[in-house]
């Protein structure tokens, strides 16, 4: 089973909020692995190739394709175990009735992977995660990627904006409360700061939130739910601007390395 890996720590969630995962209603998840299109011969003399004009499609032999089907059904069991830890983290109340996610890991996208479907400025459907086909073969144990992009799901923001704080809030539930503590990122005081987003704020969010509000993520997610972000919102919640708080945590990061 792929449940919470991330080691005892600090406890930061109100006792109010501390119920068992296992309580949330997990919406249906489907995950499959994608073949690429088979080649068509072309009806086009001119063509010098066996196949219509475009890339050709990528060959996947049976070895692979069992491998790729087995990832994608890892994938589904981490996004159906961790869907309550998401909603916990954030303080989220679950719809009564969840849209479905289906996650289809794919050679069509070349990222590493990406969530559509979800809201973020767009009427929300249902929300497809696609995993590069190539990126999963040969990172197969990178499963937090699952659920940085569930993340996304339940966030579904009206907006993406700003994105150094959308994709770190993703990156503060992924590295610090499902993977292990011995993975969580150690950013370079000398090369970050708390806007870089990605894990390097969610590296932020963990540290502001131990030190002055154990609930400022929650707070935040909250408002970009309902568009009602603000900047102050640090302020109101820690007594320090963002750029002050930025400020002290790159002091204490430089602490640490002596």
């Amino acid at each position: 089973m792929f449940l919470n890996r991330a080691l005892l720590g600090p406890i930061l969630l109100s006792l109010c909020f501390v119920a068992s995962a296992q309580d949330v209603r997990v919406p249906r998840i489907t995950s499959v692995f994608t073949p690429p299109p088979k080649a068509k011969p072309s009806d086009d003399s001119a063509n010098l190739g066996p196949f219509t004009t475009g890339p050709k499609p990528a060959e996947v032999d049976d070895a692979t394709k069992a491998k790729l089907e087995g990832l994608a059904k890892q994938y589904g069991e981490v996004a159906r175990a961790n869907f309550g830890l998401i909603i916990k983290t954030l303080q989220v109340k679950p719809a009564k009735k969840s849209k479905p996610v289906r996650i289809v890991v794919t050679y069509g996208y070349g990222g590493v992977a990406a969530t559509s479907g979800a809201g973020f400025g767009s009427d929300p459907k249902t929300p497809v995660i696609e995993v590069s086909a190539k990126y999963a073969l040969a990172h197969p144990d990178d499963l937090g990627m699952i659920v940085h992009e569930m993340v996304h799901v339940v966030q579904s923001y009206p907006k993406y904006d700003p994105v150094w704080l959308v994709e770190g809030i993703a990156d503060y539930v992924r590295w610090f409360y499902y993977e292990p503590a011995d993975k969580r990122p150690h950013p370079n005081p000398a090369k970050v700061t708390a806007r870089d987003s990605y894990r390097t704020t969610g590296a932020f969010l963990f540290w502001a939130s131990n030190k002055y509000d154990v609930n400022l993520v929650p707070k935040l997610n909250a408002a970009l739910t309902t568009n009602t972000y603000q900047e102050s919102m640090f302020k109101d919640s820690t007594g320090k601007t963002l750029d002050e708080l930025n400020l002290e945590w790159l002091d204490s990061l430089k602490a640490q390395t002596h």
